[in-house]
């Protein structure tokens, strides 16, 4: 048994984890000073993965029910992370809040994919009948009480 719903969050959720992958990365890079200079063609990229953050967590954060709970903590790693050269230039203080904040989203968001993909067992095992037959059966029970 499938479930489009559960489909369409599980992509969702994987679009936006990969998104946070790369921002890190990005970050990662602009943090260490060990690194050479950061190229055109990596604030692009920087940006480019901003923007896109910036514009689809707020729809995605709701669609899974999450908006309250990551909104504010997604919204400042963010506006914290300016360009790869400001994240370069962040007190240690700073860096320790963005990786903080960067780290409770990437958390929540990994917990809530495992119990997307949980969920898509669950109904894979399931018949379209025993399916059917459980939410009644359930309906039913709660009803009662």
């Amino acid at each position: 048994m499938r479930d489009k719903s559960l489909e369409s969050q599980l992509r969702m959720l994987t679009l936006q984890l990969d998104g946070w992958k790369r921002l890190h990365d990005l970050i990662t890079y602009g943090l260490d000073k060990a690194k050479p200079i950061i190229s055109a063609e990596q604030e692009r990229q920087f940006t480019e993965i901003r923007a896109n953050l910036l514009q689809e967590t707020e729809h995605v954060f709701r669609e899974l029910g999450i908006l309250g709970e990551l909104s504010g903590r997604a919204m400042n790693v963010l506006q914290r992370g300016v360009s790869m050269r400001s994240v370069r230039e962040l007190t240690n203080d700073e860096v320790r809040r963005l990786e903080s904040e960067w780290n409770a989203v990437f958390t929540k968001l990994g917990v809530l994919q495992g119990q997307l993909k949980s969920r898509r067992k669950e109904l894979a095992r399931l018949t379209a009948f025993s399916y059917f037959f459980t939410r009644i059966f359930r309906r039913g029970a709660t009803a009662t009480y």
